[in-house]
């Protein structure tokens, strides 16, 4: 019964917040203050019969008849073309420029263009099945008409904010080229196609609103990072052959070591012809091997709607750690559900770190996870890994299970757990792992080790 009262909801909150949205857009503070004072002094006139109210009245209601009558008029049509950078990052504030041209006749003068998110609206699903974080001490009202639930999503599913910019062009043939900025708000792709221009009336209280001409652009936006300690993990290297920091080669390094009888297998570039035409005996020049470690990375991916903060912050952890250790001396394995185990390897000579942000920008929820294959995905690396750091949107049997069979396997591991209440904290700290609080992520990872 309360799933089909909350459907219905749903629609009723959706028409409401479409409509609601379109006609801010198109009255300024200053004109809604008209609106409302109009039939204030039209009900003091009819109650008190005041000549100086009605006087008031017709004053106000001809300002606002001659600013309806010239927005009417108002007209534009512009196209822009926008130069993004190759990515951003989520939190951080983004600048791109914007070159905008005319496409009509008419000047532009003190015009607001703004470049606007994608609908921000929730599908009747995720609305339905989500809970906001602390449904549960709402009173009974609130958690059957769930408009804070609605709020709450809307919220979630806003990728960015902007202020609009004023611009001005006197004619056809004057192009405006400015600075646009927006801050985005989630990782992924973010779009740029819903940009809107207002043309307000002379007296500033309504506004056109017409659609801008422009293509589809987007940008990458990586996950949020924060700041992290000094790691110190521990286990060591486990002879896996690789190059120096400073080296543009992986493998067996040019410091020479000495000179030793061939053995079956060695290189065939690697024999001194000079030593074999004096000894009469095939001799190699053998080198110095230079060895790093190679650390894991497992992220949790399993979630559902009412965790999706838990979920987010996770990939901002992965991210974190992603870009402090340094792979330039090391390997690191990331190994995650999506639809099946996966596994990507960033390091020297492997690939960059930056492959490893762009995969996490775009990584979506596991809601059924397939925990024994993700198990099997990390033993099989565990003879690699010098240690392995473990990060669980929350604590359950079946991930207690897996540190349990991870340790048995002789992996050192740094797990780390978020939680989002006091008795989370403690069930993480009685199980060894590390909690990281929700609400102070940041803090609690500078307090990390």
């Amino acid at each position: 019964m309360i799933i089909k009262i909350q459907s219905l909801l749903y629609y009723l909150y959706r028409a409401t917040s479409s409509a609601s949205q379109s006609l801010f857009s198109r009255i300024t503070p200053l004109g809604i203050l008209i609106f409302l004072l109009i039939p204030v002094t039209l009900i003091v006139f009819i109650t008190y019969y005041k000549l100086a109210t009605l006087y008031l009245f017709s004053l106000l209601f001809g300002i606002l008849a001659f600013s309806m009558v010239t927005v009417f008029f108002k007209s534009a049509r512009l196209k822009i073309v926008r130069e993004l950078p190759a990515m951003a990052s989520a939190g951080q504030e983004l600048s791109y420029t914007v070159r905008c041209a005319s496409l009509g006749s008419r000047k532009i003068g003190s015009a607001l263009i703004h470049d606007l998110p994608v609908d921000s609206r929730p599908t009747r699903k995720e609305f339905v099945h989500s809970k906001e974080p602390q449904e549960h001490l709402r009173n009974g009202f609130d958690r059957v008409f769930a408009y804070y639930r609605w709020l709450w999503l809307c919220k979630k599913k806003t990728k960015f904010q902007s202020d609009p910019k004023l611009i001005s062009i006197k004619n056809s043939s004057q192009e405006a080229v400015f600075q646009m900025r927006c801050t985005p708000i989630q990782r992924g792709r973010l779009e740029f196609n819903h940009t809107k221009l207002y043309l307000p009336d002379p007296l500033y209280l309504l506004q056109k609103c017409v659609r801008v001409k422009s293509s589809s652009d987007s940008i990458l936006v990586l996950p949020r990072r924060y700041k992290l300690p000094d790691l110190m993990l521990e286990g060591t290297a486990r002879d896996h052959i690789g190059g120096l920091s400073h080296s543009f080669m992986s493998g067996v390094s040019n410091d020479f070591r000495g000179l030793r009888s061939y053995r079956p297998g060695d290189s065939l570039r690697h024999i001194d012809w000079s030593a074999w035409a004096r000894t009469g005996k095939p001799i190699v020049r053998e080198y110095e091997n230079v060895f790093f470690p190679r650390y894991g990375l497992v992220l949790d991916t399993n979630g559902a709607y009412e965790n999706l903060e838990n979920f987010e912050e996770a990939i901002s952890i992965a991210a974190s750690f992603a870009r402090v250790v340094d792979t330039q001396e090391c390997l690191l394995d990331l190994i995650f559900l999506n639809k099946g185990p996966q596994t990507l390897t960033v390091g020297k000579g492997v690939a960059r770190a930056e492959n490893l942000l762009e995969h996490l920008a775009t990584l979506e929820i596991e809601i059924q996870p397939d925990w024994k294959s993700l198990s099997q995905q990390v033993l099989k690396h565990s003879g690699s890994f010098s240690a392995c750091v473990v990060i669980f949107t929350q604590l359950s049997e079946e991930r207690e299970r897996l540190i349990k069979d991870w340790k048995k396997a002789g992996l050192s591991l740094l797990i780390i757990v978020l939680v989002n209440d006091e008795m989370e904290n403690q069930q993480v700290l009685d199980s060894g792992a590390i909690p990281i609080r929700i609400n102070s992520v940041q803090k609690d990872l500078l307090n990390l080790l």
